[in-house]
């Protein structure tokens, strides 16, 4: 079967003939991949930063943003059944019998850091016409989401956020055992335009947030125009300071960095308001050294009670969330949530795509004809 894959030893990106995957237990599922996102992350495994080939072999197959329909599953699997369309997750536990949170399902929170991620670290990944993995990996979607469902991978760095950051909200008396439409006018700002910052705008409406999103894209943009479609504010870094747009928001309890830019998350921390949360998800790469006033920093988390938390790869619940959400965006927002989707290419298109700059905001591989 066909397949994209890096070989990071030579150096090279390339389609493959790769061998077709088999069931072997009886909780295996066969899927047909659909679709698979392309992010940065792939990028920087295509351009040899980052990622690595399963133990003994000397390539790995990308992509860990998927969309798949069921075809074949083992006598064991209850949950799904062929012609279902499922999201498999990506993060694989360790095997470390000492670590409390793979054995608990939770890789989310591995603590040995030898996690496997599909088409990321030591496993192979979803661009290929077919895979097999163990059913507890896949979270079935409802078929009315297929035009878009390859966004839920992206989505649930959101939603794992999201999750997180209602924990952090409930340790205020006010908030603690309150129903959801607490979060009503709570202010949130999304720094970063990109397919996970535009998603976590979108969940952040829907949970009745007033909500502004900060990027460079010039406003009236795509994604400007976007934001202001589903009841957000967009205000673009090239016109507004960080500065202006805190004083126009006010108290800021939440915000959500989606830029991977270590500059820009240690700027918008100046701004976090008393008792408010910071949610990093961007990984940012070699840029060197900067300023930073650490002393100003602490002063700041400690007298104004804030919280500084990292998200990364989900668990089974955000994917779970993801889903919901998704359909929720469907329904309240279905040009927006399409036009997220830039453009869709064949899976031979992707060692070009992969040697040149992003255009839009995702770019689909539709590996299915």
């Amino acid at each position: 079967m066909r397949a994209v894959a890096v070989f990071p030893e030579r150096r090279q990106l390339r389609v493959v003939d790769h061998p077709e995957p088999r069931r072997e237990r009886p909780t295996d599922v066969l899927a047909r991949v659909l679709e698979v996102g392309i992010c940065g992350t792939d990028r920087e495994i295509a351009r040899f930063e980052y990622g690595a080939p399963p133990p003994g072999e000397d390539h790995l197959v990308l992509g860990h943003e998927s969309l798949v329909e069921v075809l074949e599953v083992g006598e064991a699997v209850e949950e799904l059944a062929p012609g279902d369309l499922a999201v498999p997750m990506v993060r694989r536990p360790c095997a470390s019998p000492a670590c409390p949170a793979c054995r608990s399902g939770r890789a989310d929170y591995c603590l040995t850091g030898e996690y496997e991620e599909r088409g990321i670290m030591r496993r192979h990944g979803y661009m290929a016409e077919r895979i097999v993995d163990d059913a507890r990996w896949f979270v079935r979607v409802p078929r009315e989401l297929r035009e878009v469902g390859v966004l839920i991978e992206p989505l649930t760095v959101g939603a794992k956020g999201m999750i997180d950051a209602a924990e952090m909200l409930r340790r205020l008396p006010w908030v603690r055992g309150a129903p959801q439409s607490a979060t009503r006018g709570i202010n949130a700002v999304v720094i970063g335009a990109g397919a996970v910052g535009l998603l976590a705008a979108m969940a952040l409406r829907s949970l009745e947030f007033e909500t502004w999103l900060w990027s460079r894209e010039p406003e009236g943009s795509p994604q400007g125009r976007l934001v202001e479609g589903i009841g957000a504010r967009y205000r673009s870094s090239a016109q507004r300071p960080l500065a202006e747009l805190a004083e126009e928001v006010g108290r800021i309890a939440f915000l959500f960095e989606a830029t991977g830019s270590a500059a820009a998350a240690f700027e918008s921390m100046g701004f976090l308001g008393a008792n408010g949360a910071l949610c990093l998800t961007g990984v940012p790469g070699p840029t060197g050294a900067f300023p930073v006033d650490a002393g100003a920093i602490m002063k700041r988390l400690v007298l104004r009670n804030q919280v500084v938390f990292g998200s990364v790869n989900a668990g089974p619940d955000a994917f779970r969330a993801a889903v919901e959400e998704l359909g929720e965006f469907a329904r309240r927002w279905p040009r927006e949530l399409a036009s997220l989707i830039s453009s869709r290419h064949p899976l031979e298109e992707v060692p070009a795509l992969l040697g040149r700059p992003p255009v839009g905001t995702k770019t689909v591989v539709a590996v299915a004809a």
